[in-house]
């Protein structure tokens, strides 16, 4: 298993957590385009804390996850009191699965 830290970067809406700074742990073949036409050939199973497990793929362009939920990510932070510079965890549980925590302060 293989974690690291990185520090939380979203926009205003909270929708989606920016994943530059870990990108070198995910597997090449789930990055995708910049739109869902151009979907990745392979998706991965990513769990924001404790709330349900979902298949997403990575939009390369923007180095986040394409799913932008306000009832997954926005939930995620709001019940974590994420902010923005807050550090995140993100754990690689197995190949193509991902959890993202908030980090041990």
């Amino acid at each position: 298993m293989i974690s690291r830290d990185f520090k939380f970067k979203s926009n205003a809406a909270r929708n989606y957590i920016g994943l530059s700074d870990v990108m070198d742990i995910f597997e090449s073949s789930i990055f995708g385009g910049r739109n869902k036409v151009e979907r990745a050939k392979m998706l991965a199973r990513v769990q924001y804390g404790s709330l349900p497990v979902i298949e997403d793929d990575i939009d390369f362009t923007k180095k986040i996850f394409r799913s932008r939920s306000k009832y997954i990510v926005t939930k995620f932070l709001d019940d974590n009191k994420v902010e923005p510079g807050d550090f995140l965890t993100i754990v690689k549980v197995a190949a193509y699965s991902y959890k993202i925590i908030p980090a041990k302060k």
